[in-house]
Parts: C-alpha cells; sequence; structure tokens
C-alpha cells in the first residue's frame, strides 16, 4: 500500500495562522453570584489567515477568497483580537 504525500498549501495573500489568546466572560447567570462562580478569562485559539497586523490589533478571518475585481479578497468569519490579549501566534507552513 502506498503513502500519499500530503499536499502543500496552495500560495496566498495572507499568512495562515494559529493565535492563541485570552479572552473576557461572564458567567450564564449574571446577578446574585458568589464568589465561587466567577468565571475566569477563557484561553481561546483561533486558526485562519492574517489579514491586518498592526501595532494595536490583528484581524484573523477563517475563509479568505481571491478576487481579482476586489482589491484585497474577500473574507469569512473574521475576528479582529487586540494585541494585549494575545499570547502566541504561530505561521502555519
Amino acid at each position: 500500500m502506498s503513502k500519499k504525500k500530503p499536499k502543500k498549501l496552495k500560495k496566498t495573500d495572507y499568512e495562515p495562522v494559529v493565535v492563541y489568546w485570552i479572552d473576557s466572560c461572564e458567567p450564564i447567570d449574571n446577578s446574585e453570584i458568589s464568589i465561587n462562580e466567577i468565571p475566569q478569562p477563557q484561553k481561546i485559539i483561533q486558526c485562519g489567515f492574517l489579514i491586518i497586523d498592526n501595532s494595536e490589533y490583528i484581524s484573523i478571518a477563517g475563509a479568505y477568497k481571491h478576487d481579482p475585481n476586489i482589491n484585497g479578497g474577500t473574507f469569512d468569519y473574521v475576528i479582529t483580537i487586540p494585541k494585549f490579549a494575545v499570547t502566541k501566534i504561530t505561521k502555519l507552513q
């Protein structure tokens, strides 16, 4: 039985990354909460295309479509994360 080699990712205009970041959260019931019911911040792992990276924030898109008629293409499932909340960014190859 022969093993197939994995296909390389196509080169896109935007780099695929995994972003590790911290997000705020609140309890579902948000009144008359005891100290033991207060949640900790959430540790999030976000995968997608790095479409904006500046000194204050990054924007990650879950999907990207190259469109020669639209400068930069179009995106789906976009989230913008403040840089102070990002703990690590790993570039995918």
